[in-house]
């Protein structure tokens, strides 16, 4: 039993020490933000990695999240001859929550793995120690860029995918169930308001920060060769997972 405590006490404390370290090196990168828009070069090319090359598919994916949705919404609503109430349910889950968190899935996955691969490999060649006996910033020349950039595009990527859900289910309710397009959109943000438009962007901005900095902050803490940066890369995304999770409960919490 003391074994069992101690364990427990041990996971807590890396858990805590590691939540601080990565605090403190996204409020680092916060201090030294502004080098970004000095040196744009390299900011507007990680805006281009997060936002530009991840746009397609998550346009596709919120397609079919929000046919798929029509669809069982739709289907359940007929049984109560209310399937009118379809596209308020597909619009409101698209902007406010399936849109915002499966972007940051997204992101996580493609992006934020891709960073923690980058620098864990330089970390691991040694490349970062070079830049500090450079007088180089690593947080100023590797985290900012990457971080304003997720930022900055997150929010981008949620309004178009959002969009494309809400379009993929208003077509299903075309198709399956005798609701116009116009229908739908008059009847979809009929009850909606500013903040409910808003509340997916929102979340978009502390998801592209959770993101960036988790990825960062593997990769720059990565050991142990090429079997170290494969250690960082599922550190990364599965630590941003529920970290996503988390910050949406608290941002939905505080906005409702």
């Amino acid at each position: 039993m003391t074994r069992l405590f101690q364990g427990i006490g041990c996971i807590l404390l890396v858990s805590a020490e590691e939540t601080g370290a990565t605090l403190m090196l996204f409020f680092h990168a916060l201090r030294d933000a502004g080098s970004s828009f000095r040196n744009p070069k390299r900011t507007l090319a990680q805006m281009k990695r997060v936002g530009v090359d991840s746009l397609p598919i998550a346009m596709a994916i919120a397609v079919f999240t929000g046919m798929v949705l029509a669809l069982h919404t739709g289907s359940t609503l007929r049984e109560f001859d209310f399937e009118g109430a379809t596209a308020t349910i597909v619009a409101f889950s698209m902007l406010k929550e399936m849109g915002p968190v499966l972007t940051a899935m997204l992101l996580a996955g493609r992006v934020g793995a891709s960073i923690a691969a980058e620098i864990g490999t330089m970390q691991v060649d040694e490349e970062i120690d070079a830049l500090h006996t450079l007088g180089i910033s690593p947080i100023r020349y590797l985290v900012v860029p990457r971080l304003t950039a997720a930022i900055i595009m997150l929010p981008v990527l949620v309004v178009f995918a959002s969009a494309s859900g809400i379009l993929g289910g208003a077509a299903v309710c075309q198709s399956f169930f005798d609701i116009g397009y116009k229908e739908f959109f008059e009847t979809a943000f009929e009850g909606m308001d500013f903040s409910d438009q808003l509340e997916g962007v929102i979340k978009a901005f502390f998801f592209g920060a959770i993101v960036a900095t988790i990825a960062c902050r593997k990769g720059m803490t990565t050991r142990g060769g090429a079997e170290g940066v494969g250690r960082a890369i599922t550190s990364c995304v599965v630590t941003s997972f529920v970290c996503i999770f988390i910050c949406n409960y608290f941002v939905t919490w505080i906005m409702v």
